[in-house]
C-alpha cells in the first residue's frame, strides 16, 4: 500500500524535481521567496540518510548552483532531531502540540484560572487584519527583509483562506489577542490532514500575556481536536545577528506540550561550508 511519502516521491519525480545522491532520494527545485524576492533552491524533502551525511551538505551548495546560477539561497526540510553542519541557520521550527488542552475538554471553553476565548466575530476583523500585519512583518524582518510591509491582498487572502477560525482573547472585557488556526490544511511531503496555528499574538503585558496566550492554544488545540487534526504551529527564527530568540522560543514551547516536528535550514551561498565529515548530526528532541 503507497504511502504519503510514496505518492510525493512519484509526483516529484514526475514532475521533474527528484533527485538522488548516493542512491538516496531528494526533492528540491528553484523557489522565488515573496517576501524578501530571494531566489532559493528549495529542498522539501530530504531521505534520513542523507540528512545525516555530511557528504551530502557539503555538496548541496554546488547542486543547487548547477541547478540554476542566480540561487541566492539554499532552504532545506530536514526531521527535527537532525542537525546539518556550520554554518546552516535555523530558518523555521514546526512543532506538533501534544500538551492536555489537546484533548477535548467537557466542559467549558475555558479554564477558570484563564482569560475567556471567544470565536471571533465580525467585529474582530479589522483587528485580526492588523494582528496579521504584525506577525508577517516580524516574520519579514526576522529574515532579513528591507521592506517588511505585507501587502493588503496577502492580509486580505489569509482572512478568506478556506477553513480558517479565529479566536479572540478577552482581559477585562476586551479584546487582547489571536490565535488563527486554517484547518484544510496538509503537510506537504507526507499528505497528512493538519490544522495550522498560522499566529498567535496578544497584546499585554507578560504576566497577562502568558495565561492569555495559553487560553489560545487550549482553544486552538481544542478546534482542533475536534476535528480529529494535529495542531501544527511554527517559530520563525531570525537570520541576523548572533543571537536567535527563535532558539528561546522553541525552547519554551517545548515544556508547554509542543514537539518539534521538522526543521526548515536556510544557508546564504556566499556562506562558505565545513568539509565533508565534521559536524553533520542527530540531535535529541525529547520526541
Amino acid at each position: 500500500m503507497s504511502t504519503g511519502l510514496d505518492m510525493y516521491l512519484r509526483g516529484a519525480e514526475e514532475a521533474g524535481l527528484l533527485g538522488r545522491f548516493a542512491g538516496s532520494p531528494y526533492v528540491a527545485g528553484s523557489y522565488e521567496e515573496p517576501v524578501r524576492g530571494e531566489l532559493q533552491y528549495l529542498v522539501t524533502y530530504v531521505d534520513p540518510d542523507l540528512a545525516a551525511s555530511c557528504a551530502w551538505w557539503a555538496e548541496l551548495p554546488g547542486i543547487a548552483r548547477t541547478a540554476d546560477p542566480a540561487t541566492r539561497a539554499v532552504v532545506a526540510r530536514v526531521p527535527s532531531d537532525h542537525r546539518p553542519p556550520t554554518p546552516w541557520h535555523r530558518y523555521l521550527t514546526y512543532l506538533s502540540y501534544h500538551g492536555a488542552a489537546a484533548v477535548p475538554a467537557e466542559a467549558g471553553d475555558h479554564a477558570p484560572d484563564l482569560p475567556e476565548v471567544v470565536p471571533a466575530r465580525p467585529e474582530h476583523e479589522g483587528l485580526i487584519v492588523a494582528w496579521l500585519g504584525v506577525a508577517l512583518s516580524n516574520a519579514a524582518l526576522c529574515h532579513g527583509a528591507e521592506d517588511a510591509r505585507p501587502q493588503e491582498d496577502v492580509l486580505k487572502s489569509l482572512l478568506d483562506h478556506p477553513g480558517r477560525a479565529s479566536f479572540v482573547v478577552l482581559l477585562d472585557g476586551a479584546p487582547a489577542g489571536h490565535a488563527t488556526v486554517f484547518c484544510d490544511e496538509r503537510d506537504d511531503v507526507t499528505g497528512e490532514p493538519i490544522a495550522e496555528l498560522f499566529d498567535i499574538l496578544v497584546e499585554a503585558p507578560p504576566a497577562d500575556r502568558r495565561r492569555a496566550t495559553m487560553a489560545l492554544v487550549s482553544a486552538a488545540a481544542r478546534h482542533a481536536g475536534a476535528r480529529r487534526l494535529p495542531l501544527i504551529g511554527n517559530v520563525v527564527h531570525t537570520l541576523t545577528g548572533e543571537v536567535d530568540p527563535g532558539e528561546r522560543v522553541v525552547a519554551a514551547l517545548r515544556s508547554q506540550g509542543w514537539r518539534p516536528d521538522h526543521v526548515m535550514w536556510w544557508l546564504a551561498l556566499d556562506e562558505p561550508t565545513r568539509a565533508a565529515g565534521t559536524s553533520a548530526h542527530r540531535e535529541d528532541t525529547g520526541r
